[in-house]
């Protein structure tokens, strides 16, 4: 596996740092890139981690790494896979995904937080109730249920 690049190493630390004594939390959307992930579970060793994406091939990846990974569509969600989360969160999802992962998160009483991509922030528009993240070097918003 190649080196992870720095981004994904602040986007575990900063979650780490917002949520400390977080039980579940689950990234949406991992694909082919499970540094974040990989970073979490030495930050919170104690926090139970799910990598979710519609790829097979991907999560049969992620489970070869030892991550907790399932299949599973955003669009028509298994709840169960995200009851008990403190935070759902996704680096870089496609726009129109974002609503469906609020909504899911809203069902379930997570914190969703989005990494967009920034031209995407501009696109989506991250109105209130969404709040943006401060950051020094990473483009995130939150919107709170939890």
């Amino acid at each position: 596996m190649t080196k992870p690049p720095k981004y994904f190493k602040e986007v575990a630390e900063l979650i780490a740092n917002l949520y400390p004594d977080a039980e579940k939390i689950v990234e949406i959307g991992v694909g082919s890139a499970p540094w974040t992930l990989l970073n979490l579970r030495k930050l919170l060793p104690k926090t139970t981690l799910l990598a979710v994406d519609v790829d097979q091939d991907s999560i049969m990846k992620l489970r070869e790494l030892g991550l907790n990974a399932e299949i599973d569509d955003i669009l028509n969600p298994r709840i169960e896979l995200y009851q008990k989360s403190n935070l759902i969160y996704s680096i870089r999802p496609p726009m129109e995904l974002i609503n469906p992962m609020a909504k899911v998160a809203e069902k379930v009483g997570a914190d969703i937080l989005i990494f967009p991509l920034s031209e995407d922030s501009y696109l989506y528009e991250f109105k209130s109730p969404w709040s943006k993240v401060d950051h020094p070097s990473l483009l995130a918003f939150i919107l709170k249920h939890g």
